[in-house]
């Protein structure tokens, strides 16, 4: 319970720093070098070995939220596995929302956090969100 309570509080921040579309506050909840997998097309994997290099990606990304008018994100289910007292992993299904609170979509991410000493740091993504931010983008051109 307590890991679970520690956890949802690390996500509560992480979705606060990106409803203040904050970059850096963002790319500060990383521990490095930190691996990201997505499904898209096809299976992407890359690796983010400093703040420094994933910092213009979390830029790119928040950038197109604003454009897509993502408000807020929701957690819709979060996951806990503890495998160490220092070590965990979350699934999450997010659902990021408009400034109406409309749905624009939901997707599922999987993270492996870490506690270097520092508190909790993701050092591992998997989602599927890659293709419905596309599809929201596309939608949002066309109403543009």
């Amino acid at each position: 319970m307590g890991e679970t309570a520690k956890v949802r509080a690390f996500f509560d921040a992480y979705r606060l720093a990106f409803e203040a579309f904050d970059a850096v506050a963002i790319a500060d909840l990383f521990f490095y070098p930190c691996q990201i997998t997505s499904d898209a097309d096809q299976i992407t994997v890359m690796t983010a070995p400093t703040r420094d290099t994933w910092l213009p990606q979390v830029e790119r990304l928040v950038e197109v939220y604003r454009s897509i008018g993502v408000r807020s994100a929701e957690v819709i289910d979060l996951q806990v596995v503890e495998l160490s007292p220092r070590l965990a992993q979350a699934a999450i299904t997010w659902r990021l929302v408009d400034e109406a609170e409309r749905r624009l979509y939901d997707f599922h991410a999987a993270y492996t956090l870490a506690d270097p000493g520092s508190g909790l740091r993701i050092t591992a993504i998997a989602h599927d969100e890659t293709l419905l931010l596309r599809g929201a983008a596309a939608r949002s051109r066309v109403r543009a």
